[in-house]
């Protein structure tokens, strides 16, 4: 175009665009637009091909480098264990007279299905005759699990169970669990060997709905009939894995879990590849929010600045009574490169795993909240979490923007690639849940000492 006029470039392109009577019967002015569409269609065509051609290359987004995962800590793995479960419930010709969440199916068939799971092991048998040589990592076969809203936001218990026991009341869910938990607490199978431990999945979350409120004989007339807990809480073997504990009630070998995704994002290959490459600046929005107030959230509205900055608080009724995605929920997600992940009438957020999906750093306003596979004792053992997620105090809470500019852009790169790492090993998936849960367990300081 430059060593050309556009006339003279229109009569070039005549014989190849239209018939020639057809070109003469125009003027200049419609002969120039014609060659300018011409010339723009084919710069889009090369700027795509000389983009996406590189996104869509193997090695890039389906295989990310090393790197990519630098954030989450190295661990040795120690592979001399075995995976069992209780005949209590689940496993028995008694199956369907044990109530089931649509989460716990799904976290028992992850157990069910891993390499370290032996099905020919009998737990029965293991009480009869233990074996000190076994170190074991234990799971019930029983639900002690009260989630309410997944897969399901804010429907009908029996919406959210996949096995559902007539006539049965929520609560009851739980209370009959708690001479289980005990029975497997004290079992000579996992007394037999120091280094094995019983994991006790917990999702209540709120007091009186936990495990530790539930099963306690103290706040539980229940529990107090049936014996309650014994002397679980005092056994270090037994480990409480909780989405929605605080650290100051936890013990320290209890550790938190990532709260399932209700709404989570699939991002695309490109996207994927714009996080490994830091292009940040590809993203809209520099911090989020979009859900209902109350809890305090109506002060994030306060941080909208009309630009970078999108903040909106929905009426409850009707962020509750809808269905599919009518607030663009996953698409400012997609576009953020911070977003909230405030506290509701519980201590964690669901929030808090979905924007992850999107690559999106959480900032959190949840205090004292126990973090995904952490502990109150050992924090940063499975992931160091300062470098996946911002955690700022609640009553700090106005000073978030003047926190999230402090932070330089190859940190947040970072955080970015480590939010996707942590989705897609530990958080998309109750593989993942079990997952995170052998990592702490197997990386034990005192089980790698033996």
């Amino acid at each position: 175009l430059l060593k050309h006029p556009p006339a003279a470039v229109a009569r070039r392109t005549e014989t190849a665009m239209l018939p020639q009577s057809s070109m003469r019967d125009h003027g200049p002015v419609f002969r120039t637009a014609l060659v300018f569409i011409v010339f723009t269609c084919a710069t889009i065509y090369n700027i795509y091909q000389n983009q996406f051609v590189t996104y869509e290359n193997p090695g890039a987004a389906a295989n990310p480098p090393p790197s990519y995962f630098s954030t989450v800590n190295d661990i040795s793995h120690d592979d001399d264990y075995e995976i069992v479960t209780t005949d209590y419930g689940w496993t028995t010709d008694k199956r369907d007279q044990f109530s089931q969440r649509k989460v716990s199916e799904e976290f028992f068939n992850a157990i069910l299905s891993h390499p370290k799971y032996n099905p020919k092991t009998s737990w029965d048998e293991l009480g009869k005759n233990p074996d000190p040589s076994k170190r074991l990592v234990v799971f019930l076969d029983i639900d002690t699990c009260i989630e309410c809203n997944y897969p399901n936001y804010g429907a009908t218990l029996t919406d959210n169970l996949a096995i559902t026991v007539k006539g049965e009341k929520w609560h009851e869910i739980i209370s009959k669990s708690c001479s289980h938990i005990r029975r497997a607490a004290e079992s000579p199978a996992l007394k037999a060997n120091k280094d094995s431990r019983l994991i006790l999945l917990d999702c209540g979350n709120a007091p009186y709905y936990r495990l530790l409120d539930i099963c306690d004989p103290a706040s539980n007339s229940w529990a107090a009939s049936s014996g309650g807990w014994g002397d679980v809480l005092n056994n270090s073997q037994v480990i409480i894995a909780s989405y929605g504990a605080r650290q100051q009630d936890s013990r320290d070998v209890d550790i938190g879990l990532p709260p399932p995704a209700v709404k989570q994002t699939e991002l695309l290959p490109y996207e994927r590849y714009w996080i490994e490459t830091c292009k940040s600046e590809r993203r809209h929005y520099m911090f989020s929010f979009q859900g209902r107030g109350g809890f305090r959230r109506d002060r994030l509205i306060h941080l909208d600045n009309g630009h970078d900055i999108i903040v909106r608080i929905k009426d409850p009724e009707r962020y509750w009574n809808t269905t599919g995605d009518i607030f663009n929920y996953g698409e400012v997600l997609r576009n953020s490169l911070f977003s909230a992940a405030p506290r509701g009438d519980c201590l964690y957020s669901y929030r808090f795993t979905e924007m992850m999906s999107a690559g999106t750093i959480p900032v959190v306003y949840a205090d004292d909240w126990l973090p995904p596979f952490a502990s109150r004792a050992d924090p940063n053992r499975v992931l160091n979490w300062t470098k996946c997620a911002v955690f700022i105090r609640e009553y700090a809470l106005r000073d978030t923007v003047k926190i999230l500019n402090m932070t330089p852009d190859d940190v947040r790169c970072e955080m970015q690639q480590c939010s996707l790492a942590f989705w897609d090993e530990f958080g998309s998936s109750r593989e993942g849940w079990l997952r995170g849960i052998l990592r702490w367990v197997n990386s034990d300081p005192g089980i790698c000492k033996n």
